[in-house]
């Protein structure tokens, strides 16, 4: 933070205590997700129930996430909804499928608005990502995505015998 940060920070209104673990986590650098103990499913964003089974109360518990995960979907954003974001315009947003299952909106860390004005091509639907956190202001830190190098599949090395190397689901 070299600098004051102008921009909107998050504000939970409804019911601050239920995503209070998860703004902790972001303190120190981590991403938390609550997890139903009902029905196994991962939740975001935080809330009293689980939208799967309607599990509520223990057996809602938070759970450290591993911060990875894909490109599910972005869209270019050309116009901001508040003019202290104009300078980062055009905006890849992201929407990131994490490992764990559920999925969040973000921005990418690792994109600036000129390299993205220059090759929107430059992300791509599957892109393997990873969580990224800055510190905005001394109460909160916000997540923001990185691209990360695909780890190796084994047996990859060849298209022979992995019909998944060509489907374009995957690459």
């Amino acid at each position: 933070m070299t600098e004051e940060y102008r921009k909107p920070v998050p504000r939970p209104h409804i019911n601050p205590e239920v995503s209070a673990p998860f703004w902790a986590g972001t303190k120190r650098h981590e991403l938390w997700l609550q997890h139903c103990k009902r029905c196994a499913e991962y939740i975001f964003y935080p809330r009293e129930a689980c939208p799967t089974c309607w599990g509520h109360g223990d057996d809602l518990v938070w759970a450290k996430a591993s911060g990875m995960g894909r490109i599910h979907s972005y869209t270019t954003v050309f116009q901001p909804a508040v003019p202290t974001f104009g300078e980062d315009m055009p905006m890849a947003q992201v929407l990131i499928e994490l490992d764990e299952g559920v999925r969040m909106v973000g921005n990418m860390a690792d994109v600036s608005p000129e390299e993205y004005r220059e090759d929107p091509a430059l992300l791509k639907v599957n892109q393997r990502v990873e969580a990224v956190f800055e510190d905005v202001t001394p109460e909160w830190t916000i997540i923001k995505w990185r691209r990360v190098e695909e780890e190796p599949v084994p047996g990859a090395d060849t298209a022979a015998g992995n019909e998944w190397v060509n489907d374009p689901r995957y690459n």
